[in-house]
């Protein structure tokens, strides 16, 4: 497992998941593709509409408590815009096995 910056990469973690299946053959790839919006806010409003992960830990929160964590999730997410576009780093893990 490696850090980058606050996220966490698991290596190898989708792969043993597929052998542990019974799956041979596990190959896997990792692309950059990146989110490309309009601005911070579209994202911050695209994640608040469709992050379910995201959501369902924000639910022992407080209201004040959640208002507080997206507008620092807010923050931090324009440090990816540009003064045209919201540029947000994403990668995709492809994987796939015979069984």
């Amino acid at each position: 497992m490696t850090r980058i910056g606050h996220l966490v990469q698991a290596n190898g973690v989708l792969e043993e998941a597929f052998t542990k299946a019974g799956l041979r053959e596990v190959h896997s790839i990792t692309i950059q593709a990146h989110l490309l919006m309009s601005s911070a806010a579209e994202c911050l409003r695209f994640e608040r509409e469709s992050f379910g992960a995201l959501l369902a830990m924000m639910t022992i929160l407080d209201q004040a408590a959640k208002e507080e964590a997206w507008e620092e999730i807010h923050q931090q997410l324009k440090q990816f815009e540009t003064k045209d576009e919201f540029v947000g780093p994403c990668e995709l893990v492809i994987a796939t096995g015979t069984k």
